[in-house]
């Protein structure tokens, strides 16, 4: 789903859903509708059209919480309730789709419409009795017993178990607020984000009150591509709600974090001050409103703020959170000793969190990498290449990699402003097109066994290459088109390079590179999002390590194989960003357009970007960054970054 421009009222968004419908954009028509829901959470009309447009696109599960909500709110509607059973029925309901129609017949007997239906699906005569129209009858205290049992399972983590359970749920309590969020909690944790969001739209339409429930909405919203500005304004209606909730307002400023302007955070956290919200026990509004004093540069106050954050108790990545945040603080003020300290301390701090003590292991890339490396290497003695057809799949796909923090944000803002670029950012569509033909990897996207590699290996490059275009067009959200480039920017794509090659022999490799030492220090001052692969940001050691393990492989691979390559220069591209950028674009096929020069209006326009360059790539090009790692010289001295070195006097 796309966005659509911000209306004023649900009448207006309903007649651009309306419209959208008629131009045939289903998606954005029900981004329109759910915008109506917004401002009135029991509009049966936008919940049915919602459902309706679903159930026509053959997504009978995704159309139940709108239609039974439609239903709820229009009760006796002969068109809706024949639209729910529809639904009911495809969803392999068949007796509670059928005991609603015939239900509905006895409440009105001269509907034609009804009639048909129920003629199409009359109710057996072995019926189940308990069946209310499409309602199981239990007793209260059977249906409360199921739902506590529903709700552990999800505290525990059981998500497949609680979404399942909470499923059942449906038809014995329709309209307990308490089975819809739940199901919409057990769904996002399921990565079933757009369910989850019609499940909570069916819970706030049964109480249209609840912050929480508001709280859970603007949370999937905000995850949802360019629906940020719709995001924004859910969770204002949060904090209308609950002003004086220091967890929702927390949560809150932390999606205003995101954001490429820090004026509303920082209004945000001022405003629950002046209205009296106690900080002075919450570190977490104290690190918020530190991180919003640094972005507009109040430093002093800043540091005052984080070091009252840090003298409070708190959970060992709470603190870790406020050791970067005082790390930041103390490099803009010029103190790069005492910055160092602070981000070496939230490092610590992370890998005993998320590694010691946690699920990560930052050893699972770096085993897979000398894997690949050991397969290349073998090839590379046969004298034999593995891609048998040089001209085999389409030659409209890039693959924009480099090691995290070399100028690949930069370069995706400048590419994707380009009328014919489109960008997929950060999504794991390699790894979901393998997966997909070789089954047995789980796990983040790092993990792997060598039995799975030797499958892959062995699997036929043709099944994985459609694989992958059929994933690249979800991930794209639309079919591809061969008069445009798609580009798939995952910077640590560089390690998959070879069976990358195999799979799509006519793809452009954009290889972004930077100074080394300034990409070690870059991600040693980073609060990544903890998974396998960034645990290996945490100390100058593992970065090392990783940098010399992803070059040297990425060195054997482009010399025997000679892909297609566009090499860009973080600070050539800073120096001139044209004679940087053209030879990329002539390797895509393309022309540099002038648009690529004004990247940065590009980017102010996305509202937020999901990577630590935020903030960089909304401005013009700048040298500040160039040769950072002069301030931190004392800290790259010894054996753990000799081979970043190495690589920065090659």
């Amino acid at each position: 789903m796309s966005e659509i421009p911000v209306i004023a009222t649900a009448a207006d968004y309903m007649r651009e859903g309306q419209a959208r419908l008629a131009a045939g954009s289903p998606g954005p028509a029900c981004i329109a509708f759910c915008q109506a829901l917004d401002l009135e959470p029991r509009l049966a009309a936008a919940h049915y059209n919602l459902g309706a447009v679903l159930l026509m696109a053959g997504r009978a599960g995704d159309s139940l919480p709108g239609l039974m909500t439609a239903a709820m709110l229009q009760p006796g509607h002969a068109q809706i309730t024949i639209a729910l059973a529809r639904s009911i029925l495809e969803n392999g309901e068949r007796e509670r789709a059928a005991s609603l129609l015939a239900q509905a017949c006895r409440a009105l007997p001269e509907n034609a419409a009804l009639r048909a239906a129920a003629a199409q699906c009359p109710l057996a005569q072995d019926a189940p009795e308990n069946l209310d129209g499409f309602v199981s009858r239990v007793s209260p205290e059977a249906g409360n017993a199921r739902i506590a049992e529903a709700t552990a399972s999800f505290t525990a983590g059981r998500f497949d178990a609680a979404f399942a359970q909470a499923s059942s749920l449906v038809w014995i309590a329709p309209q307990s607020m308490a089975v819809w969020t739940l199901l919409a909690e057990a769904s996002r944790a399921l990565g079933r984000g757009e369910y989850a969001e019609f499940c909570v739209r069916r819970a706030l339409a049964i109480t249209p009150s609840d912050a929480q429930a508001w709280a859970l909405l603007a949370r999937l919203v905000g995850a949802a591509e360019g629906r940020l500005p719709e995001a924004e304004r859910i969770w204002a209606r949060v904090l209308e709600l609950a002003p004086h909730n220091p967890d929702l307002i927390a949560e809150a400023a932390a999606f205003h974090d995101k954001s490429l302007d820090p004026a509303p955070m920082l209004a945000l956290l001022e405003k629950a001050q002046a209205d009296g919200v106690d900080f002075g026990n919450r570190p977490d509004l104290l690190d918020a409103l530190a991180r919003a004093l640094l972005r507009v540069g109040r430093l002093d106050e800043a540091r005052a703020m984080i070091r009252q954050s840090l003298d409070l108790p708190g959970e060992p990545d709470q603190i870790r959170s406020r050791q970067f945040t005082l790390g930041a603080i103390e490099d803009k003020r010029g103190r790069y000793h005492q910055a160092h300290a602070a981000f070496v301390a939230g490092n610590r701090l992370r890998e005993t969190v998320w590694e010691d003590e946690g699920p990560c292991d930052h050893t699972m890339i770096t085993r897979r990498i000398e894997s690949l490396h050991r397969r290349l290497n073998a090839e590379i003695a046969s004298g034999r290449s593995v891609v048998s057809d040089a001209d085999a799949g389409p030659g409209n796909i890039a693959f924009l990699v480099g090691f995290p923090r070399s100028g690949t944000t930069l370069l995706d803002t400048i590419l994707r402003s380009h009328s014919r670029v489109r960008i997929v950012e950060e999504q794991r569509v390699l790894g979901d097109a393998l997966r997909r033909v070789v089954d047995g990897m789980s796990g983040d996207e790092s993990n792997f066994t060598e039995d799975w590699l030797d499958r892959l290996e062995d699997s036929d490059p043709a099944a994985l290459r459609a694989s992958y275009l059929e994933q690249m067009a979800r991930h794209a959200g639309e079919r591809l088109d061969e008069n445009r480039v798609y580009i798939d920017k995952l910077p640590l794509n560089m390690n998959w390079a070879p069976m990358i090659h195999k799979i799509l022999p006519r793809a452009v490799f954009i290889l972004a590179r930077r100074h080394p030492l300034d990409v070690a220090i870059s991600n040693l001052v980073q609060d990544f999002k903890p998974n396998n692969a960034m645990l290996n940001m945490t100390s100058l050691a593992r970065i090392d390590r990783l940098y010399d393990l992803s070059f040297s492989l990425w060195q054997d691979f482009e010399t025997w194989r000679r892909p297609r390559v566009a090499h860009v220069s973080y600070e050539a591209l800073v120096d001139d960003l044209e004679a940087s950028v053209t030879p990329v674009m002539r390797k895509l096929g393309l022309e540099f357009e002038p648009a690529q020069a004004r990247f940065f209006e590009t980017a102010r326009q996305r509202g937020r970007i999901n990577t630590p360059s935020a903030n960089q790539v909304t401005q013009a090009l700048y040298t500040t960054s160039r040769e950072r790692w002069r301030n931190y010289a004392f800290a790259l001295e010894g054996e753990d970054s000799a081979a970043l070195r190495a690589w920065a006097d090659n």
